[in-house]
């Protein structure tokens, strides 16, 4: 008499539960991966903002360049994945203090758009901070705010940050 085992599972069975985990499995990595990317996206918007809190923080702060105070200091978008923190005395040139290089699959997104009249929508344009107060300037004081959005060129997926004319820096 052949010898039967309650509660088995047939192999039918086993192979609909493998097949299950493998699907889940295969979707999770593939998430994972644009997870990834989304976080390396939301990562360079942090970066310039901070790059430009540090702009405004030192201006506010009236921060030396170099020889004196009184500097103007600027956030200088040189192209799509070159920004460069740049401090200007009045009788100097500017001298580039630090530069932020974006890596090849997050770059600023053109155009940029502004409100107001003469903002500017593509690379190279500078944002100035005005010493001891800090107010931002883009160029034309009837620029009034930038927004700057930066895609992901793998996935797509942009994240957006404005400057304001008054100083307000906020990620949207």
């Amino acid at each position: 008499m052949p010898r039967t085992v309650p509660n088995a599972f047939t192999l039918i069975e086993l192979l609909v539960v493998i097949a299950i985990t493998a699907v889940i499995g295969i979707y999770t990595l593939i998430n994972s991966r644009s997870f990834g990317e989304d976080q390396n996206l939301k990562n360079a918007s942090l970066d310039i903002q901070s790059l430009l809190r540090q702009a405004q923080t030192n201006a506010t702060a009236n921060a030396k360049c170099n020889i004196g105070y009184g500097a103007i200091w600027q956030v200088e978008f040189a192209n799509l994945v070159t920004i460069n923190l740049k401090c200007m005395e009045p009788v100097s040139s500017s001298v580039l203090k630090k530069t932020l290089q974006l890596d090849a699959n997050n770059t600023l997104k053109p155009p940029i758009t502004g409100t107001g009249f003469n903002c500017p929508t593509l690379p190279p344009f500078t944002i100035n901070f005005d010493p001891l107060t800090g107010k931002v300037g883009f160029g034309d004081s009837r620029c009034t705010s930038l927004t700057i959005t930066l895609q992901n060129n793998k996935t797509g997926s942009t994240k957006s940050f404005t400057t304001e004319q008054g100083g307000r820096i906020y990620g949207q």
